[in-house]
């Protein structure tokens, strides 16, 4: 039978546990709402992870389930770090140090007093490192939180005055749960269950385990990516649609250039402009990438030789142009664009509708900066759109998430078996 003092750690644990997912989820109702996640509830849910991974320093011997234990906070104190929270951090690990600090100091006092007891000389081993997470935990604390640039998608560069994907971080931002996309937290804490528990269940029942690994992988991906997409604000949803509705062309229109898929990160964006020369149908891609990658004389220079032979040509060099300026510190002429934009195509068509959403995004970035309410421009362009906006999101989203979330589906139920024997 369970001892009394370990029923009441079991207990401690399962409440924080569930004190987490309650923090969790009032935080994504705040999201979902569009209101802003306040300090103290990240702080909160820091120490009740702190609190429910603390067992792990306790009852753990075995390095393969401590593990286990230990990678969850220690990525969130990563995170939560790089995003300035020191009080989050801290409180974070006097949580997960207490418990045991508490546990191992007890037995080392009563070793020390009663000379009757002998404990193997090993519990300071045990009983250090909870100590240095309180030490650490509480000079966090007593730091405080620090200033820290708000997350962005790319890093900017000193000749860019304003960050060129203001609109993507502006999004980023507005789906995080403290260090995280809420789509994020709510998608693989509602499938953990599926991989924590109904697979080891199902290879003890004799379910093959490459079989139950496949599966359930499998179905903890289904469950995170779509219930993360019913989980964005739906204000938010909107105005990334319309981001999703103007990208599509322009994506399409990338691939069928340069015969590359888009770069998504800095690293790639500088990659793909030392793999691909300058060609005339690819001006306007190279064009932007180097206004994102921070070479703004480079770009300034490309834009003016960008081929003018159609009306939509024309309006994307004076919108490239717009944005060059924008983000060298300029205030543009937004209403000539507007107005120009009304000049491309036939009413109705699919170009007239591309150069009203450039105009558009140029607003909305213009917004993200200043503090202004940005989706209200994209809500509009997506609103003239109608409903098929949507299912372009959806199936973006799908086909980023999916990759994403696959394999980290497999690669944490092989974790989760063979940490508990059941791969041979």
């Amino acid at each position: 039978m369970m001892p009394p003092v370990i029923r009441l750690v079991a207990l401690g644990t399962v409440l924080a546990i569930l004190g987490t997912a309650g923090v969790l989820i009032y935080a994504a109702v705040l999201r979902y709402r569009g209101r802003d996640i306040p300090p103290a509830l990240v702080r909160l849910g820091a120490g009740l992870e702190g609190a429910a991974c603390a067992i792990g320093f306790l009852f753990v011997a075995d390095l393969r389930f401590l593990a286990l234990f230990l990678v969850i906070p220690a990525y969130l104190i990563y995170r939560l770090l790089r995003r300035g929270q020191r009080i989050a951090a801290g409180v974070l690990l006097m949580a997960l140090g207490s418990i045991g600090a508490v546990w191992w100091g007890y037995y080392l006092i009563q070793d020390a007093l009663d000379p009757s007891i002998s404990y193997d000389p090993a519990l300071w081993l045990w009983w250090a490192p909870e100590v240095v997470l309180l030490v650490v935990g509480a000079f966090l604390i007593a730091q405080g939180d620090r200033e820290a640039a708000p997350p962005t998608l790319f890093a900017t560069s000193s000749s860019q005055v304003r960050e060129p994907a203001a609109v993507g971080s502006a999004i980023m931002r507005a789906m995080s749960i403290g260090p995280f996309p809420v789509q994020v937290i709510i998608g693989l804490g509602a499938g953990a269950p599926v991989i924590f528990f109904l697979l080891p269940m199902a290879v003890q029942a004799g379910l093959p385990w490459p079989i139950g690994l496949v599966a359930f992988g499998v179905a903890d991906a289904v469950i995170a990516v779509e219930l993360g997409y019913l989980v964005i604000p739906p204000r938010l949803k909107r105005a990334w649609q319309a981001h999703a509705l103007l990208a599509k062309p322009q994506t399409e229109r990338w691939q069928a250039a340069t015969g590359t898929s888009v770069p998504a990160t800095l690293p790639a964006i500088r990659r793909w402009l030392e793999r691909n020369p300058e060609r005339a149908e690819t001006r306007w891609a190279r064009a932007e990438a180097l206004i994102i990658a921070g070479d703004l004389d480079e770009a300034r220079s490309v834009i003016e030789r960008m081929p003018v032979d159609t009306d939509f040509e024309r309006f994307y060099q004076h919108a490239m142009r717009v944005y060059l300026d924008w983000v060298e510190g300029g205030n543009p002429d937004y209403e000539a664009l507007r107005a120009e934009a009304e000049t491309v195509g036939e009413p109705g068509s699919a170009e007239r509708m591309e150069a009203r959403g450039e105009a558009m995004i140029a607003v909305a970035r213009d917004l993200a900066v200043s503090g202004g309410d940005w989706m209200a421009p994209m809500i509009a362009y997506r609103d003239q759109a109608g409903p098929a906006a949507d299912r372009i999101l959806r199936d973006d989203l799908r086909r980023v998430w999916y990759r994403a979330y696959l394999p980290v589906g497999l690669i944490t139920g092989a974790i989760v078996l063979l940490t508990t024997g059941l791969i041979r």
